[in-house]
């Protein structure tokens, strides 16, 4: 039997690989009777038959072809490269998979995993110590992670509410947002029970730990979100949630602080990128892991500085090298080759066919992210295959609707495809929620009033946009004074314009047409322009 002796050795099995068949087989069956198994009819039967598979010698049949015909009905001709439905589902699996043991099978004897990269099911002992966190080689807690990737311990919130029937609200809403977290595979989460001793962060290898408490008073709960920086060991962040006692709001409860808590601190811009970014960049290219070739990547996202740009180019064409199996690094290292092309920055060679097959090589590798999603849908736009481009925006939404770490970029997306109402409407719910959004969203608000011909309130937006080293700064400012008659002031925000891109007259408005894919839209903003004595109507 194809069963890994070492498991059947270090589960009290003594090697007899039919006792340990029979109890992965037990813990499958467990799973799939579990209310916390969130997955579909068909991911369980995909979950079914990989480990049944494996139980009976036969781990090398597992293939997405067999998987495909055997499991989801499709035809002899089916083609992987066309229809990649057996690595959607698998990574849906994965996740009901971790949301199954965050929830409800901490103490469960066996964990069933299906590592990325591989169909065929890695079985995984309890630890004698009775913990089980998580972690993409063995789902146990207290392993050491490679430090190319940071990792936080989430511990369950202590009740402080002298009500023992709480105890559960504190180790559920500790399991929310790990499971939130790990939605974006950026940070990697070790869970810690409530019945284990606690440890410190540094003792489990992570380099973070997100604890907290939960207070009553006689109509409200009170939920205090704490994060430590073991290295430093310093207290790095807080933050506190209230609700009425409504039993029946409890989940949503739940929900809405893991994705207020995640969007605040795993964000590009959020709590720990901000502790992690200062270290990484004393660090040269080459020495760089890929999650700190990311954090350059951040960095320019922040900056869109020279420096920043090049530094993040260098980082993630070398993460790329090292590490060719990541699809996020592609796919960031797409997004700035579309950034440079749309935004003509640099003298470099990043052509846009180059950004598409980076973005397609992402995708293939890591269909169910969200930021690959949106990068692929963001080089799209470029491309003018708007229908092809929201469809990847849409895709992206559903994989995590309630996200707010990526909330304002697809209502970023959704409004330069058309959609001129939901995509303002999701800018302005991810401003309000969370104060690391990213401020250049402001942009295509901007777009929104200027269409709306609201030109006060585009206005306003121009003064929200705020990035002075990037030319659609003094653009939206050129455009929107010219449009509102105050003329002196349009032609100083003009000169400015010409001063940030000399160039801009020649290729203004194929700049232009980068971003506003709409005639009547680019006629405003051209007619503002006039206004400022800019006329790019013979540039290219």
């Amino acid at each position: 039997m194809a069963i890994d002796k070492q498991l059947s050795a270090y589960a009290g099995f003594g090697g007899d690989s039919k006792r340990a068949a029979a109890v992965i087989h037990e813990q499958m069956e467990h799973i799939l009777s579990s209310p916390e198994f969130t997955a579909t009819k068909a991911q369980r039967a995909f979950l079914r038959y990989v480990v049944e598979k494996t139980l009976s010698g036969k781990s090398k049949e597992i293939k997405g072809y067999t998987v495909a015909t055997e499991v989801f009905g499709r035809k002899d001709d089916f083609d992987q490269a066309t229809d990649p439905i057996v690595s959607i589902q698998a990574n849906k699996l994965r996740r009901a998979l971790e949301h199954y043991y965050l929830a409800a099978g901490p103490n469960d004897p066996i964990r069933i995993d299906i590592p990325k990269g591989t169909y065929v099911p890695k079985f995984s002992a309890r630890a004698d110590n009775g913990r089980i966190g998580m972690s993409e080689a063995t789902g146990a807690e207290g392993t050491v992670f490679p430090n190319n990737w940071p990792t936080i311990v989430i511990q369950s919130f202590e009740n402080l509410t002298g009500s023992r029937e709480l105890d559960y609200f504190g180790d559920g809403l500790a399991s929310e947002i790990a499971l939130e977290i790990t939605r974006y595979q950026e940070i990697r989460v070790l869970r810690q029970r409530p019945e284990v001793e606690r440890r410190r962060a540094c003792d489990t290898g992570a380099r973070f730990i997100l604890s907290g408490s939960v207070k009553k008073d006689l109509n409200e709960l009170k939920v205090i979100v704490d994060l430590f920086d073991a290295a430093s060991d310093t207290h790095i962040w807080s933050d506190a949630y209230r609700m009425d006692l409504d039993p029946a709001d409890i989940i949503g409860f739940e929900e809405r602080i893991a994705a207020a808590v995640v969007g605040k601190i795993s964000c590009e811009y959020g709590v720990i990128t901000k502790v992690l970014s200062p270290e990484s960049r004393r660090i040269p290219p080459r020495e760089l892991k890929t999650h700190q070739a990311m954090l350059r990547y951040y960095q320019f996202n922040l900056y869109f500085s020279p420096e920043t740009f090049f530094d993040a180019y260098d980082a993630l064409r070398q993460a790329c090298r090292k590490e060719p199996e990541c699809g996020l690094a592609w796919s960031m290292l797409a997004r700035l080759y579309a950034i440079n092309y749309s935004l003509e920055l640099f003298d470099l060679d990043t052509p846009l066919d180059q950004a598409v097959a980076f973005a397609e090589k992402g995708v293939r590798l890591d269909p169910a992210n969200q930021r690959v999603r949106s990068i692929m849908a963001y080089v799209l736009l470029f491309k003018d295959e708007l229908t092809a481009g929201l469809a990847e925006t849409e895709q992206a939404l559903r994989l995590n609707p309630n996200s707010l770490i990526f909330l304002e970029n697809i209502g970023y997306l959704l409004t330069l495809f058309g959609d001129w109402h939901r995509g303002p409407q999701m800018i302005r719910k991810a401003i309000d929620l969370n104060p690391y959004y990213n401020p250049a969203v402001h942009h295509v608000l901007w777009l929104d009033w200027v269409r709306q011909g609201k030109y006060d309130r585009a206005y306003v937006e121009t003064m929200r946009f705020a990035m002075p080293m990037l030319f659609w700064d003094p653009l939206l400012k050129t455009v929107t004074l010219g449009l509102l008659g105050r003329g002196k002031e349009s032609l100083q925000a003009g000169k400015n314009l010409l001063v940030c891109k000399p160039e801009f007259v020649e290729r203004g408005r194929t700049l232009i047409r980068n971003y506003v894919k709409f005639s009547d839209l680019e006629g405003k903003i051209m007619e503002g322009l006039g206004c400022a004595g800019i006329d790019i109507s013979r540039g290219r």
